[in-house]
């Protein structure tokens, strides 16, 4: 059965208008809730929040919310907003899975793939540890830096420079710390020394107290006045290195975070777009490497594409040992767009088995380029059309 993912704003917002009169289970606790108040906010990720009702006298704070509509099973994963808040929750994403009777509204059986490859896997880790910043890699960090600092800029972050580096050159106190404990860390401010100390940020307590004032002096020195460094991880949940974003006002220049941190536009949402960040230029890393390409069909169906135009389904051919080829290793097709045809890179997320005996086995693929420039938008706004917003 196939199953659509949603996380674009307006759409996500729309399903759960429709759902705010539905009860709603979560299928951990068996407990029932229902939706109220569901708003967009304006943050880095376009993010939808809403107010949890429950429906018993017990309460928990689930992570997903299910429903069986007339058409459609539809799966609501969810994440708290506020730790200080119960009922706020924020939408990560919307699994709709067709029921029997409308699988064919969104059959996707006449689409091809075309020229579909693998390539052997990357342990970019290995690479690093033992080359250290190759010329690649150099490359690779200087547009990494310039994109976070352009797009932290539009969304009204103040960033004075974006550093990326690895743990494996970790040659301070903090660094080393980071490099163990894992965690990201945030200084707010460095005139007040102020820490965030809350949801698992390394706390500044860990290290000596003479030291962290001679960190603060020296950032105070070069008008540094906050600083977010981010763990980066690799496939395998590696820790490869950080983004450290810097800025000359106090909580990275944004208001949302000054103001609420804790609130719809603060932190949550920032670190869930460094989070999709990392992950994306960890592939950029890994496809940098890639090379003996093996064709594993000239010509494939397409089993299903999620609505964001990034992840898609393609089925293999029998008679060949798929279960040994590597999850995260590089792959790359063909999709005919308008008359066009658009290269699309990825990483190998699954290799799935068929509904039934008839059904051949897909491999799931998370989309991260393309060739052209606009091709992801297309596959974006194609997935949409298809799937559409409708889901009662």
């Amino acid at each position: 059965m196939k199953k659509y993912r949603l996380t674009d704003q307006r759409t996500v917002l729309g399903i759960l208008s429709k759902l705010s009169n539905v009860s709603l289970q979560d299928p951990k606790s068996k407990h029932k809730y229902q939706i109220q108040n569901p708003n967009t906010v304006n943050d880095i990720i376009k993010s939808v929040h809403f107010e949890l009702k429950t429906l018993e006298d017990k309460w928990n704070k689930p992570s997903s919310l299910l429903c069986v509509l007339k058409d459609n099973r539809v799966e609501i994963r969810i994440k708290q907003v506020n730790p200080y808040r119960d009922d706020l929750f924020m939408v990560m994403e919307i699994l709709i899975e067709p029921l029997e009777r409308s699988a064919k509204r969104t059959s996707l059986e006449d689409i091809n793939a075309y020229q579909f490859q693998i390539a052997a896997k990357i342990d970019i880790s290995t690479i690093i540890s033992l080359y250290g910043k190759t010329s690649i890699i150099n490359q690779a960090l200087n547009q990494w830096q310039f994109h976070l600092e352009q797009v932290l800029g539009n969304f009204g972050y103040f960033i004075k420079k974006v550093n990326i580096g690895f743990y494996y050159a970790a040659d301070t106190p903090l660094m080393e710390a980071l490099s163990v404990s894992s965690a990201p860390f945030f200084l707010r401010d460095s005139n007040k020394g102020m820490f965030f100390t809350d949801q698992g940020f390394f706390s500044p307590k860990k290290l000596n107290e003479i030291y962290v004032r001679s960190y603060l002096d020296n950032l105070l020195v070069n008008n540094i006045k906050s600083v977010l460094i981010y763990p980066v991880f690799s496939n395998e949940k590696v820790l490869l290195g950080y983004f450290e974003i810097q800025s000359n006002l106090p909580d990275l220049g944004n208001q949302a975070l000054q103001q609420d941190i804790t609130g719809p536009g603060g932190i949550n949402p920032l670190l869930a777009f460094l989070e999709r960040k990392s992950e994306e230029y960890v592939f950029h890393l890994e496809f940098s490497y890639a090379k003996d390409w093996d064709l594993i069909a000239e010509t494939a169906m397409v089993r299903d594409l999620s609505q964001d135009g990034r992840g898609i389904g393609i089925y293999l051919s029998d008679g060949r040992d798929w279960e040994s080829k590597p999850l995260g290793a590089p792959v790359s097709f063909q999709l005919l767009i308008n008359g066009i045809y658009f290269t699309f890179f990825g990483s190998l997320r699954s290799i799935k088995p068929g509904s039934h005996e008839k059904e051949s086995k897909s491999a799931g693929v998370h989309i991260f380029q393309c060739d052209r420039p606009e091709g992801l938008a297309l596959l974006e706004a194609y997935a949409t059309q298809l799937i559409g917003a409708g889901v009662a």
